[in-house]
């Protein structure tokens, strides 16, 4: 009868992070809605590299618990372990060395791929009140930051017996896109796809 939380970072342009707690505590991510693996693996590739370090960070919080026990789940121990698992996760079947699965990951996150957009990095930055000055408003991508605050906050959902979640639905966490924004996101879209064929196109040129 337990209530577990979970959260959704769902970008304006990028994949769709969603994190989410088992029955046992642990927690676990979802990226582009493919196969789960521990959140601590995320924080590993974002530069929490080993299990000391993360336990020390969450130390006497609510989180503390349920990372130690989603570690016990983790088989990656190293940051390449770490990015491999992942790419194992997101790209089935497909063989990686560490050195791919870097770069694989990397450019899912990068800013070129991935844009929180203005108002999603307000509204995130409002909701764990991490400031609205020009700095804290420049990165559009997902940072190591506001990945501990979204599992710390969860955890204290789990562990707070009153908790109530989001309302996806209220219109304070939805708002009207002007045409502009609409037609640049159609253009990025057929700009994107123009690369890619050009750059299919260009591949199979003999050269000579």
């Amino acid at each position: 009868g337990k209530r577990y939380f979970g959260a959704k970072i769902i970008p304006a342009r990028g994949v769709w992070v969603e994190i989410e707690t088992e029955a046992d505590g642990a927690m676990y991510v979802r990226i582009d809605r493919k196969r789960k693996f521990p959140v601590t693996s995320l924080l590993r590739v974002f530069g929490m590299i080993s299990d000391e370090e993360i336990l020390k960070f969450f130390e006497d919080t609510p989180a503390h618990d349920c990372i130690k026990t989603t570690l016990e789940k983790d088989v990656a121990k190293t940051q390449d372990e770490a990015y491999v698992e992942i790419h194992k996760r997101l790209r089935d079947g497909d063989l990686a060395t560490p050195e791919n699965a870097r770069e694989f990951i990397q450019v899912i996150f990068s800013e070129e791929r991935y844009d929180l957009s203005t108002v999603g990095r307000f509204k995130f930055n409002k909701g764990f009140s991490l400031g609205l000055d020009k700095k804290s408003m420049e990165n559009k991508t997902v940072s190591l930051t506001d990945l501990q605050h979204v599992v710390s906050y969860i955890a204290e959902l789990n562990a707070t017996p009153s908790s109530t979640p989001d309302d996806i639905d209220h219109l304070g966490s939805r708002r009207v896109r002007f045409v502009g924004e609409m037609m640049m996101q159609k253009m990025r879209v057929g700009m994107s796809q123009m690369k890619r064929n050009i750059q299919d196109r260009m591949s199979t040129i003999d050269a000579t």
